[in-house]
Formats: C-alpha cells, sequence, structure tokens
C-alpha cells in the first residue's frame, strides 16, 4: 500500500463546508516558523469533506496535466471562491419536498429524503473530474457508508474509475434528510455517519503530519440545548452527532497515545512501525450559526471568516504531538 506523510482530513457538515472552506485557506497560505508551508500528498473526506477535498486533489490535478506543480496556497483561495460565489442559497444546492409530496410518500412507501440535493451533485460533477483526480499530486479518498450492510469504506479513482464522482455524491447525502445514492444496486450515504473524521485512513497509509478540519464543536452549550432538542430531528442528528465525534476524538486520543509511547526511552513502538504523528485541528468552539436549509450568502461568508480566523489561531500553536 503507498505511504503517504502529509494528510488533510475533513470531516462532515452540511453547508457548515464554507467553514472548512476558509480554514482550508488559512491552512495552505500559512508559513511555518521553519519556513515551510503545509503541502498535502494525501487528502480523506466525508460528507461535504469529501467535496471540499475533491475539488483541492481536482486542482492539484488539473495543474499537473497543465504540466505546473500545483500552487496549494491558489488552490485554497479557489476553494474558498468556490463556495462565495456557487453556494448563495438553499436553492443553489437542493430544494424542500413539499408536504403533501412527503405524506404521500411516507404512506406509499416511496420516501427519498426531505429534500432533493441536484444542485450540490451538479456541481460535484462539474467541479471533480476523475482524468484530475487521477494526475493529482494529492490521493484523495472519500468516506461512504453502505446503508444495507452497514460498513463503511473509503473510495478513491484507483478502485471505481470514472465511477468516483457517484461515491463522492453520495458520501454527502445525509439519510432521512437527503436521498440515498443507489451505485451497482448498493444504497450509498454520508460516511460521516459512520466515521465523522477518517482519521483512521490516513494514519493506516503513513501519516507524519495530520491536518484535521472539523465543523462540531466538542460540545453544546445549554442554552442551544434547551432550544432545540425538544425536535425530534434535531436531537437525532444530535444523537448522531455526539456518536461520530466520539469515533474522531477516539481515534485523535490515541494518536497522542502512540505519540507519548514512541517518546518513552526504551519504548519498543517504533521498530515495530509506529511512528510519532504531529497533527493541527481545526474546528469550531463553538456551534457553528447558520441554518442548513434556510441560508444567505452573507451567512456562507461569514462561515467562511470564521474558518479562516480560527484557523489561523490554531496555526499559530504549530504542530502538536500531545505528548507533552
Amino acid at each position: 500500500m503507498p505511504q503517504f506523510d502529509r494528510a488533510l482530513v475533513l470531516s462532515g457538515g452540511n453547508v457548515k463546508g464554507a467553514y472548512q472552506a476558509g480554514a482550508v485557506k488559512a491552512l495552505l497560505n500559512h508559513t511555518f516558523p521553519d519556513g515551510s508551508r503545509f503541502e498535502p500528498n494525501a487528502i480523506y473526506g466525508v460528507s461535504v469533506g469529501s467535496m471540499n477535498g475533491g475539488f483541492l486533489a481536482d486542482r492539484a490535478g488539473a495543474a499537473v496535466r497543465a504540466g505546473n506543480a500545483p500552487n496549494w496556497a491558489e488552490i485554497g483561495n479557489e476553494l474558498e471562491a468556490f463556495w462565495r460565489d456557487n453556494i448563495t442559497s438553499f436553492a443553489s444546492i437542493g430544494k424542500k419536498r413539499g408536504t403533501l409530496e412527503l405524506v404521500g410518500d411516507v404512506l406509499f412507501g416511496n420516501f427519498d429524503g426531505l429534500t432533493t440535493m441536484n444542485g450540490a451533485a451538479d456541481l460535484a460533477r462539474a467541479n471533480i473530474k476523475p482524468e484530475n483526480l487521477r494526475a493529482s499530486t494529492a490521493y484523495y479518498a472519500c468516506g461512504v457508508t453502505n446503508m444495507a450492510t452497514g460498513d463503511y469504506f473509503d473510495a478513491d479513482v484507483d478502485t471505481f474509475g470514472d465511477n468516483i464522482l457517484d461515491y463522492v455524491i453520495a458520501s454527502t447525502r445525509e439519510p432521512v434528510a437527503m436521498p440515498l445514492m443507489w451505485v451497482n444496486d448498493m444504497p450509498l450515504a454520508d460516511g460521516g455517519i459512520r466515521n465523522i473524521a477518517p482519521l483512521k485512513p490516513a494514519i493506516k497509509r503513513g501519516a507524519r503530519k495530520m491536518a484535521v478540519i472539523a465543523m462540531k464543536p466538542d460540545q453544546m452549550t445549554p442554552d442551544y440545548a434547551r432550544q432545540n432538542f425538544r425536535n425530534i430531528l434535531k436531537l437525532l442528528k444530535r444523537t448522531i452527532g455526539t456518536l461520530t465525534s466520539e469515533i474522531m476524538n477516539n481515534d485523535l486520543d490515541e494518536v497522542k497515545k502512540v505519540n507519548r509511547a514512541c517518546r518513552a526511552p526504551g519504548d519498543q513502538l517504533l521498530a515495530h512501525g509506529k511512528h510519532v504523528i504531529e497533527f493541527i485541528e481545526i474546528r469550531p468552539e463553538e456551534r457553528l450559526p447558520i441554518d442548513v436549509t434556510d441560508f444567505t450568502a452573507n451567512d456562507i461568508q461569514n462561515l467562511i471568516t470564521m474558518g479562516e480566523n480560527e484557523a489561523r489561531t490554531a496555526l499559530e500553536a504549530g504542530w502538536q504531538t500531545g505528548a507533552d
């Protein structure tokens, strides 16, 4: 299995991906004290992180196909501009289904999501090309869940070829809220329901520096809980989000444990292929202020700005190990 030592891990979060786009821009434009910049050679994403990650890998591949080395700082700028210019309201990515339509679908066993997401699918197909992913200097994989079996898997262009866009789109589909994506008779959905931030694939493939950009805070404020958790759909989403966030937190805790062990005198982990992984974790301190089915261009710009600012704060602290 090829090894990739500089991993960018992008979590899910629906249109909160605008925050992620701002954070990516800050990350890829940041110069560390030793004069280096972070240039990923692997990108792993779930849900909207699959869309953002696919965009980044696509632009890197397009540069290679044009005979140029990828300019990662400029690619980060392009991702921010993509969000600002294309995702300006819910109508730009999807459509809410009408009440009568939903009632009929439920009664007759034809339910296929509370919304349609044709606009988001069109944006993915217009901006991510299999030939660019093949040429990219950054390996790219999107996380998908097979709803029939419950299995999570990572999809890449080497495995699925020109059909990779079906899996990217499937990765963005939140069950219940959005239609499932049927691919080769498999009902596929958001990998984030099993793995909100795919750290393990990055670790397995040899990451030594890992930038993780998540879009959920560690915890909700009591005021938000009081106002929203009597809504059954919001409570259900929070329940799923709590379980998947725990997976991410546990994975990061495991990285810290290995880092501490690798630095202990006389430890044998290094001899068994273990190594220190330096990481940067960027995530909001509080719940991001946006309604995912009712937002404006200003809301998107505000999230972009928040992502940039909070990423800069995390980047000032430099690479971490959790081993201190």
